[in-house]
C-alpha cells in the first residue's frame, strides 16, 4: 500500500493534519483506512471547502479561533473548519447535525457568512 500523503494533501494546513484527520475520521465518512480512502476522504474534503447553497451554512469566528470559517451542510452532515489561509483544518459528519453547528457558533461565532 502507497503510504504518506494524498494528492489533495496541499488543501489541508499539512500533510500530517490531514494524515490525522483521516485516521480520526474517515471511516465516519465512508473510507476504508487505506490510501486510496485516505485520497478520496480528502478529496471531499476540498469539494466542501468549496461548496455552496442553500443547504450549506458558514460563519467566521472570533479572534480566539483564528477567525477561521466554520461550514456544515445540512442536507449531509458534513462540517468543517477552514483556517484563515484557505486550507482545511478538519472534516467530519457530526454526532450532533446541525446543533452541533450552532453550538460552535454560540462558542466561537463572530458573524455568519
Amino acid at each position: 500500500m502507497k503510504k504518506g500523503p494524498s494528492q489533495y494533501a496541499e488543501y489541508w494546513t499539512s500533510e500530517y493534519n490531514e494524515g490525522i484527520h483521516f485516521g480520526e475520521h474517515g471511516k465516519q465518512m465512508g473510507y476504508e483506512d487505506d490510501f486510496e480512502g485516505k485520497d478520496g476522504y480528502s478529496k471531499d474534503a476540498q469539494e466542501f471547502a468549496n461548496a455552496t447553497g442553500d443547504d450549506v451554512l458558514s460563519f467566521t469566528a472570533n479572534a480566539s479561533k483564528n477567525y477561521a470559517t466554520y461550514k456544515y451542510s445540512t442536507s449531509s452532515n458534513e462540517f468543517m473548519i477552514i483556517s484563515r489561509e484557505g486550507k482545511i483544518v478538519t472534516y467530519f459528519p457530526p454526532r450532533g447535525g446541525v446543533d452541533y453547528f450552532y453550538d460552535q457558533f454560540g462558542k466561537y461565532g463572530d458573524h455568519w457568512n
